[in-house]
């Protein structure tokens, strides 16, 4: 008899396919667990290195043990008629197809059934500005969220963050389907006058699930009192929901508004916040204009004074004088007011680089709160990156899509979760559902997914020229078919970037040190002027400012997102400088890196780029190319990346040339579609052309 047949008569086969059903049975219901009773991260691991021990007992105990209908013996001692390939092979079987169909149940209920929405719910829409004056939005949108917040502080109350309540603003939508988007049971809605020194609030509360009014009040008060008619809303809704959700004594708590001395400070506060949300630069410069005015009508208003921080340090990130400003006025807001949630928050998200364990602190004091902090949650999940706490991140990251479904900034860090893990098409999907909502935001998305999910330059090209010409993607898929000048008409801030990959070093050289030297207090640009260094072969050079950024990383940990592969730069140049010590030890802090990337299931460019740096390193040639093989397919194209100095011992090695000529191909392959997209087929006619001499002698291609 031959070995198959033998294994197939002993159900070898069927408990291999048994297991591994149950094993990530097991895994999906330990991950649930895992989440809701917040037990430690090396549980998951654990439990998979278990299952993985187990897999070839099992096969060993099914070679040697059959199933009769006595029961479990060995099987030499079972009779023919007795027989797994009858009794036991049949029992298998039910077991298998069991198990399979409470798979299927589970994957359904996971990727489909949402469920009906919390009942205590609810969703406040921008109120309706009434007042016959464009230029007093503003002041409804602020009235709104003032709202939002105060209802956020009600502890079993679900509140929707300001992004996603606010999306419908304008559109006509009607009731039950923004509940549906926003997985809601109540719609707050209402409308703002102001006229003068008089303000009229109407307001009402809505049960979704039949479109009854739950409860509705109009206030005609004067301007000044604005903040006792937010508190009155606030509260009676608490009420109203009291007693429609029988909330225990104690549970829905009156929450109050801080209040500003003069109704021009709330007014000047309420427009520089208002100007935060958009995040461009010059309505930041605009958001710092309002709020200094503000803190100068009032110098007691503490939520005046964290704007300001935060306005300010956005405006200006990463220079010194800005972290100086901001920090002045986050002492002053947490002086008047302790526990302010955007004090916390602005102390998070100047940290979260440098210091992200006081980020973490101080998000999770932002979030408590006010548990609908989305930019508190942003700030927090980048911190938890930063330590390689990538499992807390994503839970995070799938709390932000709970409170605030339709948050741009929320789908993105998802879309980029999933194409780092090979969920391309889901990625795309999410960018084409944000193209209704906001379309520049969409197609940033399709961008960022096809450059570096998938290496498609001239489609990345495509979706960033649509969401705006100095898109990052499109002057990067630019630069990386060698349209450098092309490059440099869109490229702003970053132009010493084409430079590198041009090999125009003294220019890079100059404007990277110079913007170092400008902020020396900023890692980030430290980094990026060592590497233009480290690039241009000038590895001595680069050391002394790789030591300095490294130095101010959190102990033992790299610095940011990208510090693990910047860390292995380092130890090259260490090694370079003859300090084999200090190399290793950076190498570590690679080599850490990369095993939390890849433990938390990431496979993508990005990942791979790395393994294949620390590889070389190792001197491991062959773990290295093929590292680089599985980049390339994972489409790796970024910067003249097979020029790094880590791989000048793989230069004349048969498979690194082999690569770089298929490199080539897929950038000479590229190349021909960019132009065909640029010279024939430009998605933004109106808004930029490329310049004629691109397009001398370029053929039209039907095939394109």
């Amino acid at each position: 008899m031959g070995l198959v047949s033998e294994l197939r008569r002993r159900n070898v086969f069927r408990m291999a396919v048994l297991y591994a059903v149950a094993a990530w049975l097991i895994m999906q219901v330990a991950e649930v667990i895992i989440g809701l009773a917040n037990l430690p991260e090396w549980i998951g691991p654990t439990i998979l290195g278990l299952l993985a021990i187990g897999f070839p007992i099992a096969l060993i105990f099914s070679w040697f043990y059959e199933l009769t209908p006595e029961g479990i013996s060995l099987d030499k001692d079972a009779a023919p008629g007795e027989s797994s390939t009858t009794v036991g092979g049949k029992r298998f079987e039910l077991i298998v197809i069991s198990l399979l169909a409470a798979a299927v149940i589970l994957f359904a209920y996971d990727k489909w059934w949402i469920g009906p929405p919390p009942e205590k719910s609810i969703a406040v829409l921008a109120f309706e500005n009434m007042s016959g004056d464009p230029e007093q939005e503003y002041f409804s949108d602020g009235v709104s969220e003032e709202i939002l917040n105060l209802l956020a502080q009600i502890k079993p109350l679900k509140v929707i963050a300001r992004t996603s309540s606010f999306s419908f603003k304008g559109k006509e939508v009607d009731i039950a389907t923004m509940a549906a988007q926003l997985n809601v049971r109540h719609i707050l809605e209402g409308s703002v006058r102001r006229a003068g020194d008089r303000i009229r609030i109407t307001a009402q509360l809505i049960d979704a699930a039949d479109s009854t009014r739950v409860w509705s009040q109009t206030y005609d008060r004067e301007l000044g009192d604005i903040f006792a008619v937010q508190d009155e809303i606030a509260g009676a809704i608490s009420d109203a929901l009291k007693m429609k959700l029988a909330l225990v004594a104690g549970e829905a708590i009156q929450p109050t508004a801080i209040r500003a001395a003069s109704t021009d400070a709330y007014d000047a506060y309420l427009q520089g916040r208002e100007l935060i949300h958009h995040r461009i630069r010059d309505t930041l410069d605009d958001a710092v204009r309002h709020l200094e005015r503000s803190v100068s009508l009032d110098s007691d208003f503490a939520p005046a004074h964290a704007q300001l921080a935060i306005a300010t340090f956005l405006h200006k990130f990463g220079e010194d004088e800005a972290r100086r400003t901001a920090i002045r006025h986050l002492d002053r807001a947490q002086a008047l007011v302790p526990d302010l949630a955007e004090a916390h928050a602005g102390r998070a998200l100047l940290a979260m680089n440098d210091d992200p364990e006081s980020a973490i602190e101080h998000a999770r004091k932002a979030l408590a709160a006010n548990p609908n902090y989305i930019d508190a949650m942003t700030w927090l999940r980048i911190a938890l990156q930063a330590l390689g706490r990538n499992d807390e991140a994503h839970a995070v990251l799938e709390q932000m899509l709970v409170t605030d479904p339709l948050s741009i900034i929320a789908r993105n860090h998802y879309a980029g979760w999933l194409g780092s893990r090979g969920r391309i098409d889901e990625a795309h999907e999410i960018a084409d559902r944000m193209i209704a909502q906001n379309p520049s935001a969409g197609y940033k998305l399709h961008a960022l997914t096809s450059f570096w999910d998938e290496g498609k330059l001239a489609e990345a090209l495509s979706w960033g020229l649509r969401a705006s010409r100095s898109d990052y993607f499109a002057w990067n898929a630019l630069t990386l078919v060698g349209e450098y000048d092309e490059a440099r008409r869109i490229a702003a801030r970053s132009a010493h970037w084409i430079d590198v990959a041009e090999g125009r070093w003294d220019d890079a050289i100059r404007v990277a040190q110079k913007q170092a030297q400008l902020n020396p207090n900023s890692s980030n640009l430290l980094v990026d002027a060592a590497e233009v260094l480290y690039r241009a072969g000038r590895i001595e050079e680069a050391l002394p400012l790789y030591e300095r950024a490294f130095d101010m990383a959190p102990e033992g940990r790299p610095i940011y997102v990208w510090g693990a592969y910047y860390a292995i730069q380092l130890a090259l140049a260490r090694r370079k400088a003859g300090d084999e010590e200090g190399a290793q030890a950076a190498a570590q802090l690679s080599r850490q890196g990369h095993a939390e990337s890849r433990a938390a299931g990431e496979k993508d460019s990005v990942a791979d780029m790395l393994e294949a740096s620390i590889a070389a390193f190792d001197h491991d040639p062959d773990r290295a190319i093929e590292a680089l093989r599985s980049g390339l397919r994972h489409g790796l194209r970024w910067w003249p990346f097979l020029d790094d100095p880590l791989f000048e011992e793989l230069r004349d090695e048969p498979r690194f040339v082999a690569l770089r000529e298929e490199l080539d191909a897929v950038l000479a392959e590229e190349h021909k579609k960019v132009l065909q997209l640029i010279c024939f087929n430009n998605p933004v006619p109106d808004d930029w052309q490329p310049m004629p001499e691109t397009c001398e002698g370029v053929v039209e291609q039907s095939s394109f």
